[in-house]
C-alpha cells in the first residue's frame, strides 16, 4: 500500500477549469482541462458534478487512490456566492472523508500562486470577467467582481465595446477605423446584417474579440480601440487603488492574472492610473498551482484567509473625525 500523499486543486472560471494533482512539494503529477465551472453560469448542481468528476478523473488517470489524497481545494469563480461554498465543501467531505478539504473563489488560487507562503498581497484577475482580492493577515477583502454591477476590466466588456463602436461608426457617431473595418470583414462586410446573431453572443464569444481590440490599438494605432482599452484598464487601476488603502501607504505586490495581461500593451495603460506603491507583476505560475498550494496549506493546518468586509475606515471619503 502506498504511503505517498497527494494534493488536488481546481481553478475554475468563466471559460475553463484546470484540475491538478501534485505531491506535497507541489510537483505536478497530472493536470487536465475541463469546461467552465462558474455556478453563476451553469448552475450549482452542474458545477458540483463537473468538479467532483474532474477530481476523480485526474486522480484515476494518475493511478492515485482516493485514500492517498491528503487535501483538496477548489477555487472557482462564483463559488463564494450564496450557499454554493458550504454545499460544495460538504460534497468534498463526502467524496474525500480522509482529506482536508475547502473551497472558495478563484481569487484564492491567484493569491497562493503569487504568494505560496501566505504573504500579504493583492491579486487581480482579468479574463472573461474581472476581480481583485487583498490579503492582509487572516482577512481577505474583495474589490469589484460583482457580476453585472462591475462590467469593465475584462475580455467580455472589451469585446462588447468593440461591437458597440462598430455600430456607432455605421451611423456616423464614431469615426470608422481599422477596428471597425476588421469587424465588418469578419461578418461578410456588414456587422449590422448579423446583429441578431451578435446579440445572442455568450460572454465567452464577446471575450474572444478582445485580442482584435488589442491588435487594433497596438499594430494599427486605432483610436477607438485604444480608448476602449484605456477605459477598461483604468477601471482595473481603480480596483488596485482601492486595494492600496489596505496597506497604509506602504509598498505592496500585486499579481496580475488572466488573458488580458498577456498583451504587452496592458501594463503601460494600467500604470497610467495605478498608485506608485503598487508593484505590478504578471503572474508566471498557473493559478491551478495556487489551488494546490492552498490545499497544502490546509494539510498543514493553515486554512486560506476568510472573506471579510472592506474596513469602513478605509472607504473612500470616510470621515475619521
Amino acid at each position: 500500500m502506498t504511503t505517498d500523499r497527494y494534493l488536488l486543486g481546481a481553478d475554475g472560471g468563466g471559460s475553463k477549469t484546470a484540475v491538478v494533482l501534485t505531491d506535497l512539494d507541489l510537483r505536478v503529477k497530472h493536470c487536465k482541462s475541463f469546461p467552465r465551472s462558474n455556478p453563476g453560469d451553469i448552475g450549482y448542481d452542474a458545477t458540483e458534478r463537473l468538479l467532483l468528476s474532474a477530481f476523480d478523473e485526474v486522480r484515476r488517470e494518475a493511478g492515485v487512490p482516493s485514500e492517498a489524497v491528503a487535501a483538496v481545494f477548489a477555487g472557482v469563480a462564483g463559488l463564494s456566492a450564496g450557499d454554493c461554498a458550504p454545499r460544495f465543501r460538504a460534497a468534498l467531505r463526502r467524496a474525500y472523508p480522509r482529506a482536508a478539504v475547502d473551497c472558495s473563489h478563484d481569487g484564492i488560487n491567484v493569491l497562493y500562486a503569487a504568494f505560496p507562503d501566505g504573504e500579504d498581497g493583492v491579486s487581480v484577475i482579468c479574463g472573461t470577467g474581472s476581480s481583485c482580492f487583498v490579503r492582509r493577515g487572516d482577512s481577505l477583502y474583495r474589490i469589484g467582481g460583482c457580476g453585472q454591477f462591475d462590467l469593465k476590466g475584462n475580455g467580455y466588456e472589451i469585446g462588447r465595446a468593440a461591437f458597440a463602436h462598430v455600430f456607432r461608426a455605421m451611423d456616423g457617431r464614431d469615426a470608422s477605423g481599422w477596428l471597425a473595418q476588421a469587424l465588418h470583414e469578419r461578418f461578410g462586410g456588414d456587422c449590422h446584417a448579423h446583429i441578431i446573431e451578435i446579440n445572442d453572443f455568450t460572454k465567452n464569444q464577446f471575450a474572444s474579440y478582445a485580442p482584435l481590440v488589442f491588435e487594433a490599438a497596438r499594430e494599427h494605432s486605432d483610436g477607438a480601440a485604444l480608448a476602449i482599452l484605456r477605459e477598461n484598464l483604468h477601471y482595473v487601476a481603480e480596483l488596485i487603488s482601492a486595494a492600496a488603502r489596505c496597506f497604509d501607504g506602504a509598498p505592496f505586490r500585486t499579481a496580475l492574472a488572466g488573458g488580458l495581461f498577456r498583451d504587452p500593451l496592458t501594463l503601460p495603460l494600467l500604470r497610467e492610473k495605478t498608485p506608485p506603491q503598487a508593484e505590478l507583476f504578471v503572474l508566471d505560475r498557473e493559478p491551478y498551482l495556487g489551488a494546490a498550494a492552498a490545499a497544502r496549506a490546509l494539510f498543514n493546518g493553515a486554512p486560506p484567509p476568510t472573506d471579510a468586509k472592506f474596513p469602513a475606515r478605509l472607504q473612500k471619503g470616510y470621515d475619521q473625525s
